[in-house]
């Protein structure tokens, strides 16, 4: 009965969307105008409605309007993107379309973030962004290999920072205002500040924002208890060289501090463990653009970046250790009290520079506009591991590390992949084709790519000693080259209604610890060996649309085919010895198979009807079996009223989501369907201050998002516990303008 009723409001959200459509001809008289939004993630600035494919648009308006204080709420009214978590490693990356992980490629101004580091629940992500600094936020849904390069071939996430003019009104010189907000699911508060000024050419920017908060209250259960703090830093300065000519200067920080009480790891051996988790990212970069209006190009720019993430895992214990058994002392069998310290690290190093230039130009009665450019960048990966027993009674130490009573020990500090060296250049090009004065562009685009990934190896690989004993496998250099191509085309049937398709590759390389993992664990027998012959993951993109830009809306529907192949897993390989062998191969073949729906209406004056409905079928078909990572069927509308004056305005929001029992086995949780009604509204006290408030999960619903569920187990009831969303909540946020 329930899940019938989900099904309902689901497609009672169709019928907004629909009926635009129906009044088309008096929606040509009205005066109200769609908002249009300029999308730079094609390399070439186009509105919405020009583009062979779909675009998501995040505003940072639309960040503000909801309430949005990290990364997983950007998603939280988008279907078909999520954001995938980690109990301890907090939010890991966007999944678009069912596709995630390394697979979907995140750049901030220019510069990739750095890679995930698949740890269990320890996980390494990509978290170290302050929404605040956030002006768009752009996503591609599909393979976007062309213009992006290796791993964008699940798709893209173009994140773009604020700059000076976005504070600076034409006839001001400085800009000052405190932000501050408050979230009750968490307990968060944020407290920052914006300085930006103008002095003849150059506008400069500081923003510093400050976070504290502690674990997510859920709904039914309770999760580890944490305390954290971030602390962000954005300065900015644009120079205006000269009419044609503009450097810009900016560097980025981002500190988070997290303590985590696990009491997810108690047991009979362990009685105490606390997490205490530290991430900070850096970035400075200087871009340099050019309106030449050249033969060439018509404007150029160029940039040169560098970025550093360091993450440290520290964790103390008190636990049973059998790390100091004595053979002749039996009293030692059944293990001693010892304080156990463990420090697991993931750094990325990155300098990255390229060249992107435009130029447009007719030949042959046909219109050009290219894109082009050439891109490399240089990572460095280190993952330092280091982990000693303390005895309490005694104060012995020890590095080497028994999980029970005359197990083999691990030794420590050691290092599961070697230190690597990663290097990417990619050249591209794309052309943006009219021909005459026919309705239909065509956008062909090509790529190609070189990926080169070179391992150092050191004492503190395999700290066991003991990969080379089994079969041999030796850890090796990574060379792979790859050939992009992609064909947009847009025909308008119409001035109001256009019909686009597109064919988009992409491919992701095998990475530093796919190819190059080597460690073996003795005491549990079994060992993860490199693999050589890893192949580069492969994907193709087929997306099918139709728009309808009318006066007072705009309607997009979209079917897409998107094949994967040579998918990287880890499989086994036999055994040597009484050892388990797992490696990394190219065992898979994925398809992902939807439909996606949204439109934007505009009934009146101050009126607006936001829907949103996407659904996809994944398939694992080298397995025969349905992929976990799909999301279900989820619909969003939402109806949002702006007094004239915009000194008022509130938006009611209503999320609709199928019940999902298509997984990949019988034994595997599955979830069951659910509304939230979510409200957001904002109201300008004086002409300097904007009060906004948000009630989310108005009705308490009792309720888990598939992207922290998937894949578990369905008698891991703990951990699905643990998974379950905040109950009712509010949010609230003041800004005062100086």
């Amino acid at each position: 009965m329930f899940v019938n009723s989900a099904h309902r409001r689901l497609w009672l959200l169709v019928v907004p969307v629909i009926s635009p459509f129906a009044g088309i001809h008096a929606a040509e008289e009205s005066l109200i105008e769609p908002e249009e939004l300029v999308i730079t993630a094609t390399r070439l600035p186009r509105s919405i409605e020009d583009i062979a494919g779909t675009i998501t648009v995040i505003t940072d308006d639309d960040i503000a309007h909801h309430l949005a204080e990290d990364m997983d709420d950007l998603t939280r009214f988008e279907p078909g993107i999520t954001m995938n978590t980690a109990n301890r490693g907090g939010n890991q990356g966007f999944v678009i379309r069912g596709m995630g992980g390394n697979r979907v490629l995140t750049v901030l101004d220019g510069i990739r973030s750095n890679d995930i580091y698949m740890a269990g629940p320890s996980s390494y992500g990509k978290d170290a962004f302050e929404v605040d600094d956030l002006k768009a936020v752009e996503i591609i849904r599909g393979p976007a290999s062309v213009l992006y390069g290796a791993d964008a071939m699940g798709g893209a996430v173009i994140l773009r920072s604020k700059d000076p003019a976005d504070y600076l009104a034409p006839e001001d010189d400085s800009y000052l205002a405190l932000r501050s907000a408050a979230t009750s699911a968490n307990g968060q508060y944020k407290l920052g500040v914006t300085v930006a000024g103008r002095l003849g050419d150059i506008g400069s920017l500081v923003q510093v924002t400050h976070r504290e908060f502690h674990e997510t209250d859920i709904n039914g259960s309770s999760s580890n208890p944490q305390e954290g703090k971030s602390n962000g830093l954005l300065l900015k300065n644009v120079w205006d060289m000269a009419k044609a000519h503009q450097l810009r200067a900016t560097a980025d920080v981002l500190q988070e501090e997290i303590d985590t009480r696990l009491d997810s790891d108690l047991s009979p051996g362990v009685s105490e463990s606390i997490g205490f988790d530290e991430t900070e990212r850096m970035r400075f970069s200087l871009v340099y653009q050019w309106q030449a209006d050249a033969a060439l190009f018509d404007d150029m720019d160029m940039d040169l970046s560098w970025q550093r993430t360091d993450a440290l895992q520290h964790t103390e214990q008190y636990l049973t250790s059998y790390s100091f058994l004595n053979p002749m002392n039996p009293a030692t069998y059944g293990g001693t009290e010892a304080f156990r310290d463990t420090d697991f690290e993931f750094n990325q190093d990155t300098l990255s520079a390229g060249i992107n230039l435009r130029k447009s130009l007719n030949l042959s009665s046909m219109g050009h506009t290219f894109a082009y450019g050439l891109h490399r960048d240089r990572t460095e990966t280190v993952r330092p591991r280091n982990r000693c027993d303390e005895q309490l009674t005694t104060g012995e130490v020890t590095c080497s590390i028994a999980s029970y009573p005359f197990a083999p020990s691990e030794n420590f500090p050691n290092k599961t992949f070697p230190d690597s060296t990663t290097t990417r250049t990619g050249v591209y090009i794309q052309d943006e084709i009219v021909p005459g004065d026919s309705r239909l562009t065509l956008v062909p685009g090509i790529r190609y790519d070189h990926y080169d990934m070179e391992p150092h190896v050191d004492a503190l690989l395999d700290g066991s000693g003991y990969i080379e004993t089994y079969g041999g496998y030796a850890v090796t250099a990574v060379d792979e080259h790859a050939v992009s191509f992609s064909l947009g085309a847009l025909y308008e049937l119409s001035d109001q209604v256009s019909l686009f398709a597109q064919y988009a590759e992409g491919f992701r390389p095998p990475n530093f610890d796919e190819s190059n993992q080597a460690f073996v664990n003795l005491g549990h027998g079994y060992a993860t060996v490199p693999n050589p012959a890893l192949e580069s993951e492969s994907s193709e993109g087929l997306e099918l649309g139709i728009r309808a830009n009318v006066k007072n809306a705009l309607i997009s529907l979209a079917v897409y085919d998107n094949r994967y192949q040579d998918f990287i897993e880890s499989a086994s390989i036999g055994t040597e010895g009484n050892i388990s062998l797992f490696q990394d191969q190219n065992v898979g073949r994925a398809r992902i198979r939807g439909v996606e729906l949204t439109s934007m209406w505009y009934p009146g004056d101050s009126w607006q009807v936001r829907t949103s409905l996407a659904y996809s079928r994944g398939n694992n078909e080298e397995a025969g079996v349905p992929l976990d990572s799909v999301e279900p069927l989820t619909g969003v509308i939402g109806l949002r009223y702006d007094e004239a004056s915009g000194d008022w305005g509130f938006e009611t929001m209503l999320t609709a989501v199928a019940k999902k029992d298509r997984v990949s086995a019988d034994d595997r949780a599955t979830a069951d369907a659910y509304t939230v009604v979510d409200i957001v509204g904002h109201y300008r006290v004086t002409r300097s201050s904007t009060v906004r408030a948000g009630l989310f999960n108005v009705f308490d619903e009792n309720y888990a998002r598939w992207t922290n569920i998937q894949g578990l187990a369905a008698g891991d009831t703990d951990n699905i516990a643990r998974a379950q969303a905040a109950g009712t909540n509010f949010r609230l946020s003041l800004d005062y303008k100086f």
